[in-house]
């Protein structure tokens, strides 16, 4: 056995069998596209969506799960799990951030737009002063679609890596895996915002 291992020969068949083993594994999960299994997921990524309002927006890799950490709503917790079989669209603002509040009626916008069973912005008051506050800032702005979710703790935006600069928006699939980010101010009612945020529902 020994002398059989000693074998060039063996070696050369034992790793031209694996390499073979492993095309084949390729071949095989790259047959089963993700959008067969369960709609579009955190890889389907199309550059040429990067253009115009959203030519800022960077997509993450490798997908990363959305965090756990819980944020206000109404007075309870929840957190993303929540939404799960939808994509999201998180955005970060606070009462303080000049570009967070002229952001604010655009995400009104494409809420209104797309919002339903399949997609919905969720906008966190990631601001101190707490929700009363910021429910006044939307009364003052016409918000009309957009639910109010709160963190003034800043635990839900520093657990995504996004409570240094705002505004922030993230955008989720239906499975919670990230797809990307876009720090500062979009407007998220164009033509362009609306289709990547379509490219992510399932």
């Amino acid at each position: 056995m020994a002398k059989l291992f000693n074998q060039p020969r063996f070696w050369l068949l034992f790793w031209g069998g694996l390499g073979a083993a492993f095309l084949l594994y390729v071949i095989v999960t790259a047959s089963v596209s993700p959008r067969e299994r369960d709609g579009p997921s955190a890889l389907d990524r199309d550059n040429a969506l990067l253009v115009g309002e959203m030519a800022e927006f960077a997509y993450t890799f490798p997908p990363r799960g959305a965090p756990t950490v819980g944020f206000r709503h109404e007075g309870q917790m929840m957190s993303l799990a929540d939404f799960r079989g939808k994509a999201v669209l998180v955005n970060f603002w606070a009462t303080t951030c000049a570009p967070c509040l002229k952001e604010l009626p655009s995400l009104d916008a494409l809420e209104g737009a797309l919002g339903g069973p399949r997609f919905e912005v969720v906008a966190v008051a990631a601001d101190p002063r707490g929700p009363e506050t910021a429910q006044a800032f939307l009364d003052r702005l016409n918000i009309e679609n957009l639910k109010l979710y709160a963190d003034p703790d800043l635990r839900f935006a520093f657990a995504t890596g996004g409570a240094d600069v705002l505004p922030l928006s993230i955008l989720y699939d239906a499975r919670g895996e990230e797809i990307g980010r876009i720090i500062g101010e979009a407007d998220w009612a164009s033509a362009e915002a609306r289709r990547l945020v379509a490219s992510a529902m399932p």
